[in-house]
């Protein structure tokens, strides 16, 4: 049993999820067993929920349920068909999405995305990793995989003090595969892609390029490109052409594969080179420039740093965009909220001469939830501006 200290119970009745090391009253912190599953009690003795703890991170335990239930395979079967069933509705025409996006599906720690038929699975947690092959099972009885892959290699893992590793669970050794998303094909790569192989939060804010592009003579730039899917969905909306620019080549040679099999090779064309470094000698102008970056923000010791991150590249994208053009400019730092990412646009927009009009402000998609409870399970932000 965990206890916690006096009004330490406020957050968890207000729908939070996480208890951080400094609010448990007994046992001592450094006593409790990394993964293993506690009641959790307030103050009085009350009980608050079913939690797993660890005493390695600073968040020492998450709450899994509020009830007194048994943490098995019938339990994730039927958290895991919740958060599916609702999903299906809207992610009819995409063979790859998010079915369980941690906290949002109450299962604190958990990722599950599926591609077609095949289901990666992510923990950040040492109490998923403890019931990873419960987890599986239960996967396994809901939808019947051909494979089960299982990328526990996220930089989250440090804070929980457990070792990174990937392996399959099911199926044979997975490469890269395609999936379809609407009218498009995509590659991903299950087994050492970014994430769980491709960016699926960004799945539907893409397609709202459509909105604003006339087609035409429209020149695109795809910056920090990856598998260019932001450049795909330009040029399935008719522009002629698209500049896409990663400084990896592995992203580059999965983003040709993404124009060949769409047939938009021809007017696709790739330089690999970083993001910033390319702006700095760009002599042409593009009618859309795209600024989808890795976090430039990892910890809260690093927001300042970061946010002049945002604000240089974002600079220096608005000096190569055409009078009247887009800027899609987007953040994944969870540390860096909207208020202060549009600030930083604004600086932006005033140190390289120009006015920005805010067209449509977006998200993560609604595979990738977030709780109103619980602020840290926002954190993409998605600006679509003209540029005068």
């Amino acid at each position: 049993m965990i206890r916690l200290k006096k009004h330490a119970d406020r957050k968890v009745r207000r729908g939070g999820l996480w208890i951080f090391s400094n609010e448990i009253q007994e046992p001592q912190v450094r006593d409790l067993v990394a993964g293993a599953i506690y009641e959790l009690r307030d103050f009085s003795g009350e009980f608050l929920g079913i939690v797993y703890a660890n005493p390695k991170s600073l968040i020492a335990a998450r709450i899994l349920s509020r009830q007194k239930v048994q943490i098995d395979v019938d339990f994730f079967v039927e958290r895991l068909s919740k958060a599916l069933d609702w999903r299906r509705s809207f992610c009819r025409a995409r063979e790859a999405y998010r079915i369980v996006f941690g906290e949002s599906d109450f299962i604190p720690g958990l990722v599950v995305d599926k591609y077609g038929p095949h289901v990666v699975v992510q923990s950040s947690a040492a109490g998923i990793d403890n019931m990873l092959d419960t987890i599986v099972e239960a996967i396994d009885k809901l939808l019947s995989p051909e494979s089960v892959i299982v990328r526990n290699d996220s930089s989250a893992r440090n804070l929980e003090g457990v070792a990174s590793y990937s392996e399959i669970k099911k199926g044979a050794n997975i490469d890269r595969i395609n999936f379809r998303s609407g009218e498009l094909s995509f590659v991903a790569d299950l087994l050492r892609g970014q994430k769980t192989g491709f960016f699926l939060d960004q799945e539907f804010n893409r397609p709202g390029l459509k909105r604003y592009l006339s087609g035409g003579n429209c020149s695109v730039l795809d910056l920090y490109c990856y598998s260019a899917a932001w450049g795909m969905h330009a040029l399935n909306a008719g522009v002629q052409s698209v500049t896409a620019v990663d400084s990896s080549s592995v992203a580059l040679e999965m983003a040709l594969e993404n124009a060949r099999i769409n047939n938009f090779e021809s007017r696709t064309s790739f330089v690999r080179e970083d993001a910033l470094h390319f702006l700095s000698g760009a002599a042409a102008q593009w009618d859309l420039i795209i600024l989808d970056p890795p976090a430039f923000i990892k910890s809260r010791s690093k927001v300042r740093e970061g946010r002049q991150g945002y604000i240089d590249i974002n600079r220096k994208a608005l000096t190569r965009l055409k009078k009247g053009g887009l800027l899609v400019s987007c953040s994944c730092s969870s540390h860096l909220g909207l208020p202060d990412f549009m600030d930083a646009l604004n600086i932006a927009a005033y140190r390289s001469g120009r006015d920005l009009r805010i067209l449509e402000v977006a998200g993560q998609g609604p595979d990738h939830p977030s709780l109103v409870s619980m602020p840290e399970t926002r954190y993409l932000k998605v600006v679509f501006a003209q540029a005068l």
